[in-house]
């Protein structure tokens, strides 16, 4: 009977059972808007991913519940808005339930929940994948299923948060495309960890809060120094993401406290030396085939989208 036998797969991603669990098992953390039946399904996910140290293949198990989840979240989510499930009576009298697609299209028309349809929608591409398989197979690790874990965590509690926290949200997102597009396409100084880093994009902002925090994470373009090593030789570093629990933007100057109570600030440099540098990056990057570029984009992205769920799992819920 090996049944409590360690996988010995997770050798290659965890040292210890300890480190596992803080690696890859996602708790439930759900605050009190989010129906009770919800948060006991999403139990279920916590501990597939927790026994998946014993069977490797219960990791995509869980994933494949957790996408369920949100099918029970829209659906929940449509009635406290007073939405149908169901169409009218046809000639016949008979009445048939809506497809899920368009349950899904009446919740997020309105307006401040439509900034929740991107990473709801992320959600329900992983359901569709994993509810109409291509064939058999096993992804473990690789799948990400405590990633999409927290996406789920995250994008249900939005969807159940007050409508005055959600509607501050849109406002301040909206406000912000303005405020933070004065750092697009130049260079510029970020102050961060005490060090000094040239930059030349805020990439992706994104602004969220709860009752009791607030929280803007900067997706940032940094110049490299190794360029082609960057790019060609595709040693890529790990996205940059800056996470403030305070903030101000004035003349031109972003200033902010991250999450360890640090100082940050953002703003123009036209020192010689930098504009020099931005000058020879820039002529470095067009020297470099196209597809290396949007190859980068690609792949660091997407760790960039999963980190950002991250720091909100870890900092906005209970």
């Amino acid at each position: 009977m090996d049944w409590y036998e360690p996988d010995t797969r997770w050798n290659l991603y965890a040292k210890s059972r300890e480190d596992f669990v803080n690696k890859f098992v996602v708790e439930g953390k759900f605050h009190n808007n989010v129906p009770e039946d919800i948060v006991k399904s999403f139990e279920t996910v916590t501990y597939l991913l927790a026994h998946s140290y014993y069977h490797w293949p219960m990791f995509d198990e869980a994933m494949s519940k957790a996408t369920l989840i949100m099918e029970l979240v829209i659906k929940f989510k449509a009635k406290a808005l007073n939405i149908s499930l169901e169409l009218p009576p046809n000639k016949k009298g008979v009445i048939y339930k809506k497809r899920l697609v368009d349950v899904i299209d009446e919740v997020f028309e309105i307006k401040y929940l439509k900034f929740l349809y991107v990473e709801f929608d992320r959600a329900r591409n992983l359901r569709n994948i994993k509810m109409h398989p291509e064939k058999h197979s096993f992804m473990g690790a690789l799948g990400m299923a405590h990633a999409n874990a927290q996406l789920i965590v995250n994008v249900t509690n939005l969807l159940f948060s007050e409508k005055q926290i959600l509607e501050n949200i849109t406002s301040i997102n909206d406000n912000l495309k303005e405020q933070l597009s004065i750092f697009k396409n130049g260079i510029f100084v970020l102050e961060y960890n005490d060090t000094k880093i040239l930059i030349v994009n805020i990439q992706y902002s994104k602004y969220l809060e709860e009752i009791s925090n607030k929280l803007l994470m900067l997706y940032i373009d940094p110049i490299f120094s190794n360029t082609k090593e960057v790019f060609i030789d595709k040693k890529y570093p790990e996205p940059l993401i800056i996470s403030l629990n305070s903030f101000n933007i004035e003349n031109g100057v972003l200033n902010g406290i991250d999450l360890n109570n640090k100082p940050v600030k953002i703003y123009k440099t036209d020192k010689p030396e930098n504009i020099k540098r931005w000058y020879q990056y820039a002529n470095e990057i067009q020297s470099i085939d196209q597809k290396y570029i949007q190859t980068f984009i690609q792949i660091n992205s997407s760790p960039a989208l999963w980190q950002m769920e991250k720091i909100i799992y870890e900092n906005c819920w209970n």
